[in-house]
C-alpha cells in the first residue's frame, strides 16, 4: 500500500499558485493519482448531530481517548444505573462521533458498535453518508492538526465541560474525494492492525518473561521449579551483606557541571525497565566527586521513590563503563563478591528481592527504605556457572523484548508521519 505513496508538496495546478489557502489545500503526502485540491467548507456542511433516545435494552458505551466508544461492562468500574434511567441515553450507531469531556485533548471518539450513552456525551453522524469514509473520519478527528484546530473553540475548557457541537459545527474542515478518503483508510487500517500485532506480541514476550522469572529462580527455598539440565546442586541463602560490599552516594549537587565528565545518578535515573535515564546532569570530577564514582560491573539501588505505589524503590542500575557515573544521596553502591555474577544479581533483585524490599518501606508523601534494613534481607544464590547461566538466557529475551519494543516504536513512528502528512 505505502508504495503507491508519493510526495505531494502542491500536486497540478497548484504549483504555479500564489495564493497560499489554495497551496494549503494539499496534503504533503498522497497516493498516485490523485491530485486534486481538498474541499475546506464548515463542519455543519457535513455533519449533523443526533439525540435519538428510549433504547434502554442495549448495551452502554462509555468514550475512550484510545479505543474510542467502548462497552462499559469491559471498564475497570462500578457504574450502575436503574433501566428507568436509561431511556434517557443516547443512541450510538456504527459510524458515529461522540464529543466527550476530554475531547479537548484527544479529539473525538468513533463508534464501531451499537448502543447507548450518557446524555452528557454529544453523538453526531454525517448528513449523507455516501460521500464518506468513516474511518478516514476516525482518523481526521485524532490528528495532531485536528487537536489544534480544536482549539479554537476550546479556550478555558477543562476537564468537566464539553465542546459543544455548536462550536464545533463552525469550524472549517478540509477534505478530499471519497475515494481517496478509502485510500488512506486502507492504508491506516492495515498499519494499526500491524501495530495491533506487534503490541500484543510484546505483551505475549513480557508474559514469557515474567513466568521465567518466577520459575527459574529459588526465591529462598533451594531448588527453583525451572532449571538447566546440567545443574542439580541445591541453592544457598545467604543474607544480601554477605555476598556484597557497598557505600553511600553523597550530596554533590554543589559539583554539578553542564561540562562535566560524570553522569550523574539520583533518583530519577532509574527507569521502570531498569534501564539509566539520562537527565543530563553531569558533575565535576575531583577528589570529592571519585569517592563516588561507580565501577564496570557495580550495581546501584534507589533508597527513596515519590510514587506511592513504590514504583522505582529498591531497583538496581547495572555499571558497564569504569570511571563514567556518580553516584547522588539516596543511591547506594553495590559491588558483588567475587562468589556473584554481576548480571545475575541485577536481575536477581529487581525480580523478586525487590517485593521484600517494599514491603519494609517506610514515609508517606515520600517513600525510603534504609539500606542496613535491605542488607539483611535473605536471597537465595546458585553456583556461579549456573549464575552466568541464567543471566545469559535471561539476556537473550531482554534482547527480544528490546527488539519487539523497537518494532513497536517504527510502526508508531510510520503512523504518526502518516497521520501529519496524509490529512490536511
Amino acid at each position: 500500500m505505502t508504495d503507491d505513496l508519493m510526495k505531494s508538496s502542491g500536486s497540478g495546478d497548484a504549483d504555479n499558485s500564489t495564493h497560499a489557502d489554495e497551496q494549503r489545500l494539499y496534503p504533503k503526502v498522497r497516493f498516485r493519482g490523485f491530485d486534486e485540491p481538498w474541499k475546506k467548507v464548515k463542519a455543519r456542511q457535513l455533519f449533523i448531530s443526533k439525540s435519538k433516545k428510549n433504547y434502554p435494552a442495549l448495551p452502554v458505551l462509555s468514550a475512550s481517548q484510545e479505543l474510542g466508544m467502548i462497552y462499559r461492562s469491559n471498564l475497570d468500574s462500578d457504574i450502575k444505573t436503574e433501566r428507568s434511567g436509561l431511556k434517557n441515553y443516547k443512541l450510538i450507531e456504527p459510524g458515529d462521533f461522540v464529543i466527550h469531556l476530554r475531547s479537548f485533548q484527544g479529539g473525538f471518539a468513533y463508534s464501531d458498535k451499537r448502543g447507548i450513552a450518557s446524555p452528557a456525551y454529544t453523538v453526531f453522524t454525517f448528513k449523507d453518508k455516501t460521500n464518506h469514509d468513516d474511518y478516514f473520519w476516525k482518523e481526521k478527528f485524532q490528528t495532531y492538526n485536528f487537536i489544534q484546530l480544536l482549539k479554537q473553540v476550546t479556550y478555558g475548557i477543562r476537564d468537566g465541560k464539553s465542546i459543544s457541537y455548536s462550536d464545533f459545527s463552525t469550524l472549517k474542515l478540509t477534505y478530499t474525494s471519497k475515494k481517496e478518503q478509502v485510500q488512506i483508510s486502507k492504508c491506516l487500517k492495515q498499519i494499526n492492525s500491524l501495530l495491533s500485532l506487534q503490541q500484543r506480541k510484546l505483551e505475549l514476550e513480557n508474559e514469557l518473561n515474567r513466568f521465567y522469572i518466577g520459575k527459574i529462580f529459588a526465591n529462598n527455598n533451594n531448588y527453583p521449579e525451572l532449571r538447566f539440565s546440567s545443574f542439580n546442586n541445591s541453592w544457598e541463602i545467604a543474607k544480601l551483606k554477605e555476598i556484597i560490599t557497598h557505600k553511600s552516594g553523597s550530596p554533590i549537587e554543589k559539583y554539578f557541571s553542564e561540562n562535566g565528565p560524570l553522569k550523574v545518578i539520583s533518583i530519577g535515573s532509574y527507569g521502570l525497565d531498569n534501564s539509566y535515564i539520562d537527565q543530563k546532569i553531569r558533575a565535576e570530577r575531583n577528589n570529592v566527586t571519585e569517592k563516588y564514582m561507580v565501577q564496570k560491573n557495580d550495581l546501584t539501588m534507589v533508597l527513596n521513590d515519590k510514587t506511592s505505589d513504590c514504583r522505582i524503590l529498591g531497583r538496581v542500575l547495572i555499571i558497564n563503563n569504569d570511571n563514567e557515573y556518580v553516584a547522588n544521596q539516596r543511591t547506594e553502591i553495590i559491588t558483588p563478591n567475587k562468589t556473584v555474577y554481576p548480571q545475575f544479581l541485577y536481575q536477581l533483585i529487581n525480580g523478586a528481592f525487590r517485593t521484600k524490599i517494599k514491603k519494609i518501606a517506610q514515609g508517606g508523601t515520600q517513600i525510603y527504605v534504609n539500606f542496613k534494613s535491605v542488607e539483611k534481607l535473605k536471597l537465595s544464590i546458585p553456583e556461579y556457572e549456573e549464575q552466568k547461566d541464567i543471566s545469559k538466557f535471561l539476556g537473550l529475551i531482554k534482547n527480544k523484548l528490546s527488539f519487539e519494543q523497537s518494532n513497536v516504536t517504527i510502526t508508531q513512528q510510520l503512523k504518526q508521519f502518516l497521520l501529519q502528512n496524509l490529512f490536511i
